[in-house]
């Protein structure tokens, strides 16, 4: 049997560009939306079954799709369930502390951190959430529930599988500050719940970027906490964001370690002050793909861009940084469907 006939609402040649928010992409060669748990892990099985290359896909925020499409399954995770535990757990995710934040505002009147609490007063509450739910969905869903913790990822249009995946940053923030178990579907499709742990969590990574795990649901040890001052910070995140480009992927690098911004000299680790204060490249177009006016950190796709002249813009910030700085920028973006590495 093949994959259409295995799983019945399979798509052929679905433009990615529709399902980015890049806006850029060819078409993949078979698309399927799981709409819950059991759509999802069929997907999977079915295309390792079939030995069918495929990719678990969320809200599509930080990747770049190739002109050229995506070969195989694009599995598009639209699971969206949140649960509310009974228990509660007082212990703290064993990566909370081992991970050094890297956001830094330049003036007061931009930052927005002062607006933190001490959030070891307060009780905890556990909740699971599906992958594939949208996560500003999420947070307000459960700040209005009277549960915190989240709102430091507000206005970032990531799934929950993504900032997972992806071990999300916001603010002084991350993922995995709150993760403490998650249930995937290991390679040899078992179900199972794992700790914290097993995703070796750092900045902008996770060993999912080096295993065949799908993750199905996570844990999160969340907080009964000041809902009036989650919202404000929920509200205050999302609107700094929302000065962002919105046909964008995000930052295309990874800020700067301690080291290289002490060694720079430069009074925020930002890529986005990088380019547009240390290398001039803020503005740079290449066709309808520019180096983002609002943010030089982000390239911004003004209409009709294709992911070659992204490419390009790419190619063009990492020579500057190496050539001008001696600087090897790392990519915070997923490239998919490229015949060679970017």
């Amino acid at each position: 049997m093949d994959l259409i006939t295995q799983l019945p609402g399979v798509k052929q040649k679905e433009l990615m560009s529709q399902h980015t928010t890049f806006a850029v992409g060819g078409p993949a060669e078979y698309f399927y939306a799981a709409k819950t748990t059991d759509d999802l892990v069929k997907a999977v099985t079915v295309a390792r079954d079939l030995k069918i290359p495929f990719i678990v896909l969320g809200n599509g925020s930080n990747i770049l799709v190739s002109d050229q499409g995506i070969k195989g399954l694009v599995i598009k995770n639209q699971t969206d369930n949140i649960n509310v535990l009974q228990s509660t757990d007082q212990s703290s995710p064993s990566s909370k502390s081992k991970i050094k934040p890297r956001y830094q505002a330049l003036d007061k009147t931009d930052d927005i951190t002062n607006l933190e609490y001490d959030e070891s007063k307060y009780e905890s509450v556990m909740v699971e959430l599906d992958s594939g739910i949208f996560l500003p969905k999420a947070i307000f869903s459960l700040i209005n529930q009277g549960i915190t913790g989240l709102e430091w990822f507000a206005g970032i249009p990531a799934t929950v599988g993504g900032a997972t995946y992806i071990n999300l940053h916001g603010g002084n923030k991350y993922f995995s500050d709150y993760l403490i178990s998650a249930k995937i579907l290991d390679s040899n499709n078992q179900i199972k719940t794992v700790p914290a742990e097993y995703f070796d969590f750092k900045y902008d990574d996770s060993k999912l970027k080096d295993k065949a795990d799908i993750v199905l649901s996570v844990t999160l040890r969340l907080l009964k906490g000041p809902q009036d001052k989650a919202l404000n910070i929920a509200k205050a995140w999302a609107l700094k964001k929302s000065h962002q480009p919105q046909k964008s992927a995000g930052c295309i690098f990874q800020n700067l370690s301690a080291a290289e911004q002490e060694k720079l000299n430069l009074p925020t680790p930002s890529i986005g002050y990088l380019m547009d204060k240390q290398l001039n490249l803020k503005a740079t177009k290449i066709n309808n793909a520019q180096i983002s006016t609002q943010h030089a950190g982000f390239v911004e796709n003004l209409g009709n861009a294709k992911a070659a002249d992204i490419i390009a813009l790419i190619g063009l910030m990492r020579k500057t940084a190496k050539q001008k700085l001696n600087l090897d920028l790392k990519l915070e973006i997923v490239p998919l469907g490229f015949d060679k590495e970017v």
